[in-house]
């Protein structure tokens, strides 16, 4: 889910001509300032994490994705920036006019279109005892409308002064450099908890879904009466779901998140026992499939009795998957993947669910999951995945009582 894109400079700037710095009124959004922090670091480590600009979405609170426009990386060099802040989402092309290695590094938004502000970032580094005094500030040289700055500081409150965001991003830059990133996992029974600065929680919402779900199964197939339609039916469509849902899941890890890995580690081996274990796992989706197809054409004792037989070997193959991926697959996404690339393979995982997969996806993800947790772990969707949620919800949960109205 995207959020909402709004084209607030056209529609606010009402014929308000931009003003030479020295000479504008009291403005609303703060023009400039700075913040500072020592970080136990070398000036030159940390130079070198904030010349590479495709990993500033692991401490900005605001930047998603950041990719060069081009070969070059010194001064003149530029890149685009997603930003996102709660519905809105906008991109700004920037050009570095500062790169002094351990000493600074800046660069400024470059005005094009109907956007004519510009800011200058930077980062500045000096050696202190404990480390390295890293200053960061920005500047705006070019300031938007007065038009402007009143429907950003509407919308986006926090623009209004930037310090406190930018006090964040240090901290954040902080934790990073002194070992002290790791995300909040949330803990659902999964057989390890991989920690680290990846925030694993949708991972882990789907494994507990999984297994939450075959635990059922498992429960409701042998208790369910042969002449009750209405729940085999409802058993049939629920394992349809399932299947869909975890083929989804299988699909973006082994194009999306395990490629990724391989090309910044030596893990073939783990790598291939687990696209291997997801080839064993399909046939036998496919053979439960068969069986409660049967169950909803002619039930009978002996059809019943095989797909639980089925259902129980699936269950314990699918659980010693997720533990195998859980102790050896996902700690090398923690050792071996940026917050950017991990980003990436989200986005990947967004594209590969329609709508009506989602509409099952997200009330099933969440059965069982404390509310907290759940927020916690779909954090980047914001209110459009909890509106989403309140909406697909009621009709789920009708479906799952039926379902599962034999199992105790």
């Amino acid at each position: 889910m995207y959020p909402i894109k709004f084209d607030w400079f056209e529609y606010c700037s009402k014929g308000d001509v931009m003003a030479a710095t020295t000479t504008e009124p009291p403005q609303v959004l703060r023009p400039e300032g700075s913040v500072s922090r020592v970080i136990a670091a070398d000036p030159l480590r940390l130079y070198e994490w904030v010349a590479d600009v495709t990993r500033t979405p692991e401490w900005s609170p605001e930047t998603r994705r950041c990719d060069w426009l081009g070969d070059g990386r010194g001064v003149g060099a530029r890149f685009a920036g997603l930003n996102v802040y709660g519905f809105w989402r906008w991109t700004r092309e920037c050009e570095v006019v500062a790169a002094d290695p351990g000493r600074e590094f800046a660069f400024r938004t470059v005005p094009e279109g109907k956007i004519t502000d510009s800011t200058i970032w930077s980062y500045r580094f000096e050696p202190v005892d404990g480390g390295t005094r890293v200053t960061h500030g920005y500047e705006m040289v070019r300031r938007m409308t007065l038009g402007q700055q009143r429907a950003a500081a509407l919308i986006m409150p926090r623009h209004r002064d930037r310090r406190p965001d930018m006090a964040r991003s240090l901290d954040r830059m902080a934790d990073l450099a002194e070992g002290r990133a790791d995300a909040c996992q949330p803990f659902l029974g999964q057989a390890h908890t991989a920690e680290g600065p990846i925030p694993l929680g949708t991972m882990y919402v789907m494994h507990h879904a999984f297994r939450r779900d075959l635990r059922d199964l498992s429960r409701a197939v042998p208790a369910t009466p042969l002449t009750d339609h209405e729940v085999w039916a409802a058993l049939a469509r629920r394992w349809t779901a399932f299947a869909t849902t975890l083929h989804h899941h299988h699909t973006i890890e082994d194009t999306s998140i395990w490629p990724r890995v391989r090309e910044r580690a030596d893990v073939a081996a783990t790598m291939a026992a687990m696209e291997a274990e997801h080839d064993l796992i399909d046939p036998l989706l496919d053979k439960c499939a068969e069986g409660f197809r049967g169950m909803t054409l002619i039930p009978d004792n002996r059809t019943r009795e095989n797909l639980a037989a089925d259902v129980a070997r699936f269950r314990q193959m699918l659980e010693d998957h997720l533990a195998h991926e859980e102790t050896e697959a996902l700690p090398l996404i923690q050792r071996h993947l940026s917050l950017a690339a991990w980003q990436d393979s989200e986005k990947a995982a967004q594209a590969e669910f329609k709508f009506a997969d989602l509409a099952f996806a997200l009330p099933w993800t969440a059965l069982e999951v404390p509310p907290e947790t759940f927020r916690m772990a779909l954090a980047d969707g914001g209110p459009i995945l909890r509106l989403l949620l309140a909406l697909t919800r009621p009709r789920f949960m009708r479906d799952h009582r039926v379902a599962f109205r034999w199992a105790s």
